[in-house]
């Protein structure tokens, strides 16, 4: 029986971002409503770490996510404000009811319980297709949220695919 959570399980050097933005645009193009934040990283020139924000798929915005702390920072450099502004565009996303929900990371801050943790949850209830990306780091945690909820799916177009063709199959609210 195929779920409507799926964690795109990857590991340290995968391009998961890649892997979601790809798969989200092929999916725009066939007509399905989608909804949610994908992760977009670009290298940095001023540090050794990368400037991420995400893309909202309804509007096309991007969203900083990282603060900018100085280049010898050690501080966590997530932006709550950024997550608190993600979590209500998830929230208003599941209100309308797409054909596929994008939720960026289950990362550190959704392992201690904070950042976007309450949408995933949100996003699980409502039935609603749900795709995350969870870094290998953070899967015994994210096992322990979902409970065996989910679907784990590698870092690959073709496990992408073949869970979305099942979820659509199945789900009688995809267009």
């Amino acid at each position: 029986m195929t779920k409507s959570l799926a964690a795109v399980v990857f590991e340290p050097g995968e391009d998961v971002n890649r892997l979601v933005a790809d798969f989200a645009a092929d999916l725009a193009r066939q007509g399905f409503r989608l909804s949610g934040v994908i992760q977009i990283s670009a290298e940095v020139e001023s540090c050794e770490c990368k400037d991420t924000h995400v893309l909202d798929l309804e509007t096309g915005a991007h969203l900083p996510i990282l603060q900018d702390l100085g280049k010898h920072s050690e501080s966590c450099r997530i932006d709550t404000a950024a997550l608190a502004e993600i979590g209500h565009l998830i929230s208003a996303a599941i209100a309308r009811h797409p054909d596929l929900l994008f939720i960026n990371r289950f990362g550190k801050l959704e392992a201690e319980g904070k950042g976007v943790y309450e949408g995933i949850g949100e996003a699980a209830a409502s039935g609603i297709p749900t795709l995350v990306a969870v870094s290998t780091r953070y899967l015994a945690p994210w096992r322990q949220f979902t409970q065996g909820l989910d679907e784990e799916l590698s870092c690959t177009a073709r496990e992408l695919d073949a869970w979305w063709q099942s979820v659509a199959s199945v789900h009688p609210s995809v267009t």
